[in-house]
């Protein structure tokens, strides 16, 4: 159990890092109207050049094997309640990374899930 509790942490952790090299991406490029054609192809072809794109792809590649090794050795109903940490990490790695506000609501948010992880993980 403990294996895949831990296998489960590390998964959602370089998930998470992923994210924010997705984000990070995104934000270096500027903002297009994609509800326009020309503008779509300029986001993809701008998007594509980023370093921190490919870098996110790479790292949630590896997220993904590791969270496949964590649900073929534990049940799905309990390891997939357990990938709601995303929620939680996100929430403090996108403060840190990315200057995200953490206002009342996200928090208390963010403590309904953990709440909800810990009942799932008990039963």
């Amino acid at each position: 159990m403990v294996k895949i509790i831990l296998l489960v942490l590390l998964s959602e952790a370089i998930t998470v890092i992923g994210q924010i090299l997705f984000k990070k991406s995104t934000n270096s490029i500027g903002t297009y109207d994609l509800k326009a054609g020309g503008d779509r192809i300029r986001f993809l072809s701008k998007i594509l050049t980023q370093p921190s794109l490919w870098s996110g792809i790479l790292v949630m590649s590896i997220g993904l094997v590791i969270w496949l090794l964590a649900i073929a050795q534990g049940d799905l109903s309990l390891v997939f309640p357990m990938g709601s940490l995303q929620y939680i990490l996100i929430l403090f790695l996108a403060h840190k990374f990315l200057g995200e506000k953490i206002d009342r609501m996200k928090l208390i948010g963010t403590l309904l899930v953990m709440a909800g992880i810990v009942l799932m993980s008990v039963s």
